[in-house]
């Protein structure tokens, strides 16, 4: 193979070869001319290669074999690049191919001289013009063009509609130069003369900013979860957000009015203290970033009831009632055969769809700390399966009844 195209950037290195139809190649790398050279990458499939490993300063040589099932081939010839941190690099086109064309959208070539990090380097496209296109949206705050001649050129930039949002001329030749305003949402970048059909010939070319900031999209399942004078809420964290805002009404549909923000991204949940028993209030939850709010989630009610049933306490006939709960925690509890019963009363109930959503069951023993009392709720729709194993507190003798 023969390396015809290099590129070094900041603690970065770029190869390009031509291909010889073989299975793969091999790339290495010294730090003397002539070797004795190091393997650095195997079996690519491709004809380009991008070296990571590299020191800014420091001088590197290069070959590129080829291998298929007879063996290895001669090296190609050899190239050295010393990668460097310049007023070139830094930004969003740097070592990337740049259309050419007559005009935005109709390429008839690319270009790389124009992002290669060498000022001395370039090409005369003629009348045509020079554009790249962005993956995803930028924000851009800054420029830098060389160029030869006396035509002055100038940048354009659009949006995904390839609506033109704004342009520029720069008035230094070989300088980076901070934009007036920072151009938004910009998905692709334009290099043209000022003056249609004159010539334009570029040596280097960047653009520097950073990807587009976009709200985040609305939180998605938010449940709610009434108790004693308590709504507690849940919802799916959004990889983008960095806080919620909580909002309630008592109307379904809302006007809500914003109760509370969540300052954590992770910690998706909020239980709301500030309500009424035997009120139905109705909650959305949207998501915030540096770009700004979502949209509602979607919207989620719950009453409090301060009738949950709290079981009565000791008796000789009693129980160990197991819980599987849907997030993979088991509970167990000791308790008397009233407490019992009142669990599956209100187990029974809620499965045909009346009583609370949720039931207290008493820690007695576990009570530590300066508490009056602990309980834990159990939300019926979080258990998978329960067991009951009755007992005589006296005697010892029990036996076992299961739920799912």
């Amino acid at each position: 193979p023969t390396i015809n195209w290099f590129r070094g950037g900041d603690r970065v290195v770029d190869l390009y070869w031509t291909t010889t139809g073989a299975k793969s190649y091999t790339v290495k790398r010294s730090t003397s001319a002539g070797g004795p050279y190091a393997v650095l990458a195997s079996n690519i499939k491709g004809i380009s290669f991008t070296d990571t490993s590299v020191v800014n300063g420091t001088t590197y040589y290069y070959v590129v074999t080829a291998v298929n099932e007879a063996g290895e081939s001669a090296a190609s010839n050899e190239i050295n690049i010393k990668p460097s941190a310049t007023k070139y690099t830094g930004g969003l086109l740097d070592g990337v191919a740049i259309n050419v064309g007559p005009s935005f959208n109709k390429p008839t070539s690319t270009a790389m001289q124009f992002t290669d990090n060498n000022g001395n380097t370039g090409n005369n496209i003629g009348s045509n013009i020079a554009w790249y296109t962005f993956s995803a949206p930028k924000d851009i705050s800054a420029v830098i063009a060389k160029w030869h001649g006396f035509n002055p050129i100038k940048m354009e930039f659009y949006d995904a509609n390839n609506t033109l949002i704004s342009s520029y001329t720069p008035t230094t030749n070989d300088g980076v130069e901070s934009l007036p305003n920072t151009i938004q949402n910009v998905s692709h970048v334009v290099l043209k003369p000022v003056t249609a059909g004159d010539t334009l010939f570029p040596y280097e070319w960047n653009v520097f900013g950073k990807n587009h900031d976009v709200p985040p999209g609305a939180p998605l399942n938010l449940t709610a979860v009434g108790g004693d004078k308590t709504v507690s809420l849940t919802w799916n964290s959004m990889n983008t957000a960095t806080s919620y805002k909580v909002k309630r009404s008592t109307t379904a549909g809302g006007p809500y009015t914003e109760i509370t923000t969540v300052n954590s991204a992770t910690y998706a949940s909020y239980l709301d203290t500030n309500v009424v028993n035997g009120t139905t209030y109705y909650y959305v939850v949207t998501a915030v970033n540096a770009a700004g709010e979502s949209s509602n989630s979607n919207e989620a009610s719950a009453t409090p009831n301060g009738s949950v049933v709290t079981p009565p306490t000791q008796d000789t006939d009693r129980a160990l009632l197991r819980i599987m709960l849907n997030n993979g925690e088991e509970k167990e509890y000791d308790l008397s055969m009233k407490e019992v019963n009142a669990f599956l009363a209100w187990y029974e109930g809620r499965a045909s769809g009346t009583g609370a959503v949720m039931f207290a069951i008493d820690k007695h023993n576990n009570n530590k700390g300066p508490f009056k009392n602990r309980k834990d709720y159990i939300i019926y729709d979080k258990i998978i399966t329960f067991e009951v194993n009755a007992y005589t507190a006296d005697s010892g003798n029990s036996n076992t009844d299961l739920k799912s």
